[in-house]
């Protein structure tokens, strides 16, 4: 979704995307940030989320040595 910001008399900006208008009579640095802001939700941004859902490493189970591959010996064997 485009963001468009639109220049009011005086120092003030209009925030708007084809949604709606998003902010009326703000700064320029905050509609900059807005549209920051808006952009990042577009393509999947949540506030307040610290970790990504998806496991980085694929979620396997360890592999593990067959049973039985090594026997321990008493050294009685020999004689």
């Amino acid at each position: 979704m485009p963001v468009k910001i639109e220049k009011l008399p005086g120092d003030e900006v209009r925030v708007s995307t084809p949604g709606g208008v998003k902010a009326k009579h703000t700064t320029f640095q905050k509609a900059m940030a807005q549209k920051r802001l808006l952009n990042a939700v577009e393509h999947g941004w949540t506030p307040g989320r610290r970790h990504s859902t998806v496991p980085k490493m694929p979620m396997t189970p360890k592999l593990m040595k067959p049973r039985g591959m090594k026997r321990k010996t008493d050294g009685m064997d020999d004689m």
